[in-house]
């Protein structure tokens, strides 16, 4: 039980961390509250806003941290074998900033996009939307909404992405679902069934568990953000779709044009 509190007090450690560190970007850019700070993030205006560049280096960092767990497979599966790889000090400093880059990368674009996708819907005509923009990005980080709010909101974007005018006659996607279901094993599935292995088994057999885990979340964190990665495309692509096609007036004085989206097509 001790072991599983470690781990409880440890991401408690990592999350105020994270706030004080973006408490402290605040105040260096001078920013009053955190409506500043996804305006600056997102390029958020009164009208449509092209998402082209924020798709663009969101699934980028998606793309990269999908190469870091299959380096991280191939070096355990090495381990595993009786292999090892040496690497230079500085080498492996580099390996280690590059995977923070990533993981924090990561940590902020997807909610960035989630809060300018949430935008450009209403901006297509969506209207009654349950998630304002800036709680579209919010719930990412506010427990225990975080275990399944962002999974309303994504499922409302894509709803509001579909038909913006009669969005609430929609279907979500089974990607949606699946996503989220594996978000929620990779993330508390791991902490759970490991804090059962540490109350039920000796040391060594719990520790035995806790790495079959680690690798378990590993190879699911692979279609994980393949899911992610469809999700993102997709809604990408509905709503450069009718933000391109002929409107009504009223949307497209306030709708802004969009470049570069043959890039993201290919």
């Amino acid at each position: 039980m001790s072991a599983v509190l470690d781990r409880l007090a440890d991401w408690k450690r990592r999350c105020l961390y994270s706030l004080v560190q973006i408490r402290i970007g605040f105040v260096a850019l001078g920013l009053r509250d955190y409506r500043s700070f996804f305006r600056i993030l997102t390029g958020s205006a009164p009208g449509f806003t092209d998402p082209t560049n924020l798709t663009k280096w969101t699934r980028i960092f998606l793309y990269a941290h999908v190469a870091f767990v299959v380096i991280r497979l191939c070096l355990q599966a090495l381990e595993r074998g009786g292999g090892s790889i040496e690497l230079w000090p500085a080498a492996t400093v580099i390996w280690m900033a590059l995977q923070i880059l990533v993981v924090y990368g990561t940590f902020v674009l997807v909610p960035v996009w989630t809060h300018r996708a949430n935008h450009n819907a209403r901006q297509l005509g969506a209207c009654d939307m349950t998630f304002t923009p800036a709680w579209a990005a919010g719930w990412y980080f506010v427990p225990p909404g975080l275990l399944w709010k962002p999974f309303q909101v994504m499922k409302e974007v894509w709803q509001a992405s579909t038909n913006p005018t009669d969005w609430r006659g929609r279907r979500g996607s089974p990607l949606l679902g699946w996503w989220w279901a594996l978000w929620l094993t990779t993330t508390w599935g791991e902490l759970l069934v490991y804090g059962v292995a540490t109350l039920a088994l000796e040391p060594n057999e719990a520790q035995n568990v806790d790495n079959a885990i680690g690798l378990a979340v590993r190879l699911l964190q692979f279609p994980l953000t393949l899911l992610l990665l469809s999700i993102i495309t997709k809604v990408h692509r509905m709503q450069m779709g009718h933000h391109d096609a002929p409107r009504h007036p009223a949307v497209a004085e306030t709708s802004a044009p969009a470049e570069g989206f043959a890039d993201l097509r290919a």
